[in-house]
């Protein structure tokens, strides 16, 4: 198996900073509840790059269990980059020029 490199686009703290805050004015417990759950699904997709939907072009996502998120997310050789984290209703042409606008940086 390969062991593959994982990078987070400096913008990924911005996503989880603010969906943090939005759970935290919520539940206390949420925002730990969340970041668990993110750090299960970013240890898939380092066991599993390819496992992760095809969402456009060669990018792809993986949902977040019980929560509205996903994360979207590039393998290129051994590297995977993390692009973003964004609201699965999010319009999907925002999305896709939010993420290949991070690509391309």
């Amino acid at each position: 198996m390969t062991q593959h490199r994982l990078i987070f686009h400096p913008g990924t703290e911005a996503d989880i900073a603010d969906i943090v805050g939005f759970y935290a004015q919520r539940d206390r417990a949420l925002p730990a509840k969340f970041r668990a759950r993110l750090s299960e699904e970013i240890d898939g997709v380092l066991l599993f790059p390819h496992a992760g939907m095809m969402l456009f072009e060669e990018y792809r996502r993986v949902l977040l269990r019980r929560f509205p998120f996903m994360v979207v997310y590039l393998v290129s050789d051994h590297t995977i980059y993390v692009l973003a984290i964004v609201h699965v209703r999010r319009d999907p042409a925002g999305i896709r020029a939010d993420v290949a606008g991070r690509a391309a940086e």
